[in-house]
């Protein structure tokens, strides 16, 4: 790993000791060798998880190519006692790819390796409700942490699950994710807008410091049970469901599938001459804050599918398999409805939606 040049105050010996210690654990991610062996053990399994995704953002130690992404060390600095902060850069061909951060301390003179995120937040409140373990820097809203604990039993439960623990991070978007993560740039993402994340290794990283991740719970939950590809419509009308909407409305709370009911309604007096399996194929942007009403539709099918056929017909229903075609196959066998009547049977559920 190259070094650019920068001031650092960390003795010359334990800047070099850091060094190798970081050439080989980025050597050995680069070329699937384990690694765990460098890892702090707080938090060990995510910062596998998180360090493991830098591979292929650099090609390491080839610098007869600068078409490749070579990692460059570009600060480090100590933090505490015998504990350091290390920047390292992906650039290749005059651009840079990634700028990701490491936390390394000294113990009995070896070194180990973790994401910022345990240093970061270590001043950080912590609240623990039910099953969830929150952590925040300011405030909690603990009627939407309860809400989620128990929305988190409940999907976990019907799917004929045990509910698992999370530790959750309450955060105002993606970036602050990312910083928490370790990716203090990456190329990739830079410019976009983005979500939560998780939940991975029993850690969630909520969405616009909402308290509720009830929707990607249910996502979460449901790949413990499918068999076959992830079929969209039918996954996320469930979670739209026994979840929520997943974004936020003006006040910061997650907008619920009542509330989208509602304002389906109100579209649909104002064009009544509307196809519901048009907006359901082409998903117009007709609904706030980057709902869909694609999903909104599929989820009143997967309320009737468990009205009428139970958390059997649910399940069924989770492993549709692939592609819209596969959905209404299954969604025909389970409750009748397909293309042919879908306009029909969907104003029938809109109307009678309670």
């Amino acid at each position: 790993m190259k070094s650019t040049v920068f001031s650092s105050e960390v003795p010359k010996d334990t800047q070099l000791k850091i060094k190798q210690a970081l050439d080989t654990l980025i050597y050995r991610i680069q070329n699937n060798k384990a690694f765990s062996s460098a890892i702090d053990s707080t938090g060990a399994t995510l910062s596998e998880t998180i360090f493991g995704s830098i591979k292929g953002v650099g090609i390491y130690g080839n610098t007869r190519n600068d078409s490749l992404y070579s990692p460059q060390l570009i600060n480090l600095h100590a933090i505490g006692a015998n504990q350091y902060f290390i920047s390292v850069a992906y650039i290749g061909n005059n651009t840079l790819k990634a700028i990701v951060n490491f936390e390394a301390a000294i113990h009995a003179n070896r070194i180990i390796f973790s994401i910022p995120l345990f240093y970061l937040t270590r001043n950080w409140k912590i609240k623990k409700v039910g099953r969830i373990t929150y952590h925040y820097a300011d405030n909690i809203n603990m009627k939407r942490a309860a809400i989620f604990n128990k929305k988190n039993t409940r999907i976990a439960k019907k799917l004929g699950l045990p509910p698992e623990n999370f530790d959750f991070y309450l955060v105002d978007d993606y970036f602050d994710i990312l910083k928490l993560l370790g990716y203090a740039y990456d190329s990739e993402t830079a410019g976009h807008e983005n979500d939560g994340f998780g939940p991975v290794n029993g850690y969630i990283f909520s969405i616009m410091h909402n308290e509720d991740f009830s929707h990607d719970v249910f996502h979460y939950y449901a790949d413990k049970v499918r068999t076959h590809s992830r079929n969209s419509a039918a996954e996320e009308g469930i979670a739209y469901s026994w979840g929520n909407a997943y974004y936020t409305d003006e006040h910061g709370e997650m907008i619920s599938q009542g509330h989208l009911v509602k304002l389906l309604k109100q579209y649909l007096l104002q064009n009544p001459n509307a196809s519901l399996l048009d907006l359901f194929n082409k998903n117009p942007s007709i609904l706030p804050s980057k709902t869909k009403v694609r999903s909104l539709l599929a989820s009143l099918i997967s309320d009737e599918v468990e009205r009428r056929k139970g958390i059997s017909g649910i399940k069924a229903l989770i492993d549709c398999g692939h592609g819209d075609d596969n959905y209404f196959k299954v969604v025909n066998q389970l409750i009748g409805i397909n293309v042919v009547n879908f306009n029909v049977e969907e104003k029938r559920l809109l109307d009678n939606y309670n």
